[in-house]
């Protein structure tokens, strides 16, 4: 068992990133349990947390993109009171990189692609594309004080009591139609001829941002009248709300994008749909059961980026349009013939 420490993980990207710290959470609760853990994430992103169970959370700060210098500023005065014993530096950024070293930490570590690695204690070599999954790459954060033992990301929204009284768990699939990126999106039309396959009775429930509700509107506004059972709850739910959701749902429908990592982190039974991106650049569903969705045929345009799009620079899109939604009814097929419902 590891000696005490009080110790800050600092990373201020998207959902998805934010919700695969919790591996380092678990690793950290069980490996060294009288230590506790501060997590500094993206403004907004917070109630994420609330999700996390165990008492080794400490604080959870919040960095506001939206006026980075007096939050950046703000940050560096408040976290230098705290007198970390170490820094774990997720992000690959100057910014979090030069705050990181800013606050008086007794240790900091980070990856070697971060632009002030050289001024980190210990620096961590940055794999990607080459299947190494994200909370794997983490977890190497974490390996010269706690070794290499991979925890998975971890939350239950079970103690919050909030799961909607409306919806019967265990009942329907939750389908996520969006994302931040356009080119990770299944196209709209595609959802549509997948609901189609369903049986008539079967409950579904449009999750996603307010943001995103165009997407689900144009999906329930297609279906309208086909006697489908559709909750269309796309800006809905708060986070912690959207966990309960997806964790006491039957099965999870979802693209590369922030919902994947959410049921990652429920293991709740997921299908991913991988469009213009790749399971290879190491985020794809860790639930236990999960299947991953992708175009069979080898397109020299895909991956075309490390992240996703705003447009197919093909325009085609290929890589969504031409993946055969009959894979994914065979997975809600299969899934319940298992005997899991």
């Amino acid at each position: 068992m590891s000696q005490a420490s009080k110790v800050l993980i600092i990373q201020t990207a998207f959902l998805g990133d934010a919700v695969l710290i919790t591996s380092l959470l678990e690793k950290i609760r069980v490996e060294s349990p009288s230590s506790t853990t501060h997590l500094l994430v993206r403004k907004g992103l917070e109630g994420i947390f609330k999700a996390y169970p165990h008492d080794n959370l400490g604080q959870v700060w919040t960095y506001d993109k939206s006026n980075k210098l007096k939050s950046w500023l703000t940050l560096r005065n408040e976290l230098t009171k705290e007198k970390f014993d170490q820094v774990f530096v997720a992000q690959r950024f100057f910014g979090m990189g030069l705050l990181s070293i800013s606050i008086g930490a007794k240790k900091v570590v980070g990856f070697d692609k971060n632009p002030l690695s050289m001024f980190f204690d210990e620096k961590v070599t940055h794999e990607f594309g080459h299947g190494k999954h994200e909370k794997e790459r983490n977890t190497q954060l974490l390996t010269s004080w706690l070794g290499g033992a991979l925890h998975k990301p971890y939350l239950n929204a079970s103690h919050l009591n909030n799961f909607q009284v409306d919806l019967q768990a265990k009942k329907y699939l939750a389908i996520s139609p969006g994302s931040v990126w356009e080119t990770k999106r299944f196209p709209v039309h595609k959802w549509i001829e997948f609901i189609r396959l369903l049986p008539l009775d079967q409950e579904i429930v449009l999750m996603g941002s307010a943001s995103e509700k165009h997407l689900s509107d144009e999906i329930e506004n297609a279906l309208e009248g086909s006697g489908r059972h559709i909750h269309n709850a796309c800006g809905r739910f708060n986070l912690q709300e959207a966990i309960a959701v997806y964790q006491q749902s039957l099965m999870s429908f979802v693209n590369d994008s922030g919902p994947l990592h959410i049921c990652s982190a429920l293991n709740t039974p997921t299908v991913a749909i991988f469009c213009s991106t790749i399971p290879a650049f190491g985020f794809g569903p860790l639930a236990e059961r999960h299947k991953i969705i992708e175009v069979k045929e080898k397109l020299a345009c895909r991956p075309c980026g490390d992240h996703g799009k705003k447009s197919c620079p093909e325009v085609h899109f290929n890589c969504a349009n031409s993946v055969d939604v009959q894979e994914m009814f065979q997975a809600y097929q299969a899934f319940l013939a298992s005997g899991s419902k």
